[in-house]
């Protein structure tokens, strides 16, 4: 917590906040994008200013959002952005290791949003996935209609409908791993740069430690990605879901790793800032690319690209161990 009041402590979070809602108010498919980073200016305040004000601005963004848009769109601000902005900021306060800030981040709004998924979906005579199921269908043909007005050919519309058909029911129980995935990347994204702002114009408290080149999964953690892979294939019922969900879930993990070994080269080799900047354009735009990443978390295992199994991190980041 920052004791002496300075100009910048308003002026960067707040500053974050107007830019948010100006990209929105004026490029709302930009907006969608940037909104993502509505947790960074609450985790701001909240570190800067304790937890009370740190829930108190929470809430009352949540308010202001019910006033302007609706009881639903402020709901899901607190399920998502609040819940995680609340969870990061108060780990971070309590020094709580890289790995548990990530995961108690990502696992609360997740589940609280599965929750609310699943109750809001809950029709009667029907069961939450089929009425998931449901709306995954009603979404897409809302999507092939989009297609059919802008000239698409009846046959290319057919075999839309038809790849739909096949994929809804699998894509909709795996919409646990997906809710999770989805939180996981704007959890990441939101600490980067929370840790970049705060680093660079506050106190070197509480982030200090913290090297994202140096982290990895455990390895018996391979052991449980094939366990569910086995159950994904061969398992029945709920185990064959649960299998699903574990192995992507497990290989999402795998590409942070793959992610991490690729940081841990890029600094280690001293590459120029525009190669950074290719490389992580093109790993989630090209699958080749993306695929290999997720292959060097995976194999990191054996190989060590990064020789930190052997090597100890430096006193200053023994709290990631």
């Amino acid at each position: 917590m920052i004791d002496r009041f300075q100009a910048r402590d308003a002026l960067i979070p707040y500053g974050i906040f107007l830019v948010i809602i100006l990209v929105a108010f004026v490029a709302p498919p930009l907006g969608m994008f940037v909104g993502m980073l509505t947790p960074v200016p609450l985790i701001l305040i909240y570190l800067q200013r304790g937890k009370i004000s740190g829930l108190i601005t929470i809430t009352g963004v949540g308010l202001a959002l019910l006033v302007l848009a609706g009881p639903q769109l402020a709901i899901a601000f607190i399920a998502t952005y609040g819940i995680m902005a609340a969870a990061m900021a108060e780990t971070t306060r309590l020094s709580f290791s890289f790995e548990k800030i990530i995961l108690i981040s990502a696992l609360a709004p997740a589940i609280l949003t599965l929750l609310l998924l699943f109750i809001g979906l809950a029709g009667e005579g029907r069961s939450s996935m089929q009425a998931l199921e449901q709306t995954l269908k009603s979404e897409a043909e809302s999507y092939i209609q989009v297609l059919e007005k802008s000239g698409e050919t009846p046959e290319r519309l057919k075999e839309i409908r038809k790849t739909v058909e096949e994929r809804i029911p699998t894509a909709a129980r795996a919409v646990p791993s997906l809710v999770l995935m989805s939180t996981l990347v704007a959890v990441v994204i939101n600490f980067l740069v929370v840790r970049y702002l705060w680093l660079r114009f506050y106190t070197r408290q509480y982030f200090e430690g913290v090297d994202v080149s140096r982290w990895m999964l455990p390895d018996v953690m391979v052991w449980v990605l094939i366990a569910s892979a086995g159950s994904m294939i061969f398992g029945p019922g709920i185990s064959q879901v649960v299998g699903m969900n574990l192995v992507i879930i497990l290989l999402f993990l795998y590409f942070f790793q793959g992610l991490s070994v690729v940081t841990h080269i890029l600094k280690s080799r001293k590459f120029p800032r525009w190669v950074w900047f290719i490389v992580f354009i093109l790993i989630p735009l090209n699958p080749m690319f993306f695929g290999l990443v997720v292959g060097m978390g995976l194999f990191d295992i054996w190989v060590d690209f990064r020789k930190i199994r052997v090597t100890p991190p430096p006193d200053s980041m023994n709290s990631m161990e």
